[in-house]
């Protein structure tokens, strides 16, 4: 018995490579925009304030949402 690829082994070594090499981002976005969820309008678990638009949010249990960094509070 010869070692060497079979046919199905060496489309899945091209499909891979190929893979490798392909930017998988978003149709719509370009690579590198954010991919923080956004809850505008929720209040924050960590801090009770809302999330305001364009701010990163994460969730937190099914129901809860929270600030990925709450913002500074100024008096």
């Amino acid at each position: 018995m010869t070692a060497g690829y079979t046919p199905q082994q060496s489309l899945v070594g091209g499909e891979s490579r190929r893979l490798a090499d392909a930017d998988l981002g978003e149709g719509d976005k370009h690579t590198g925009e954010d991919h923080f969820a956004h809850a505008t309008g929720k209040t924050c678990k960590a801090c009770g304030r809302t999330i305001e638009a364009g701010q990163a949010a994460r969730r937190r249990g099914e129901t809860d949402w929270a600030h990925d960094v709450c913002p500074i509070v100024t008096n």
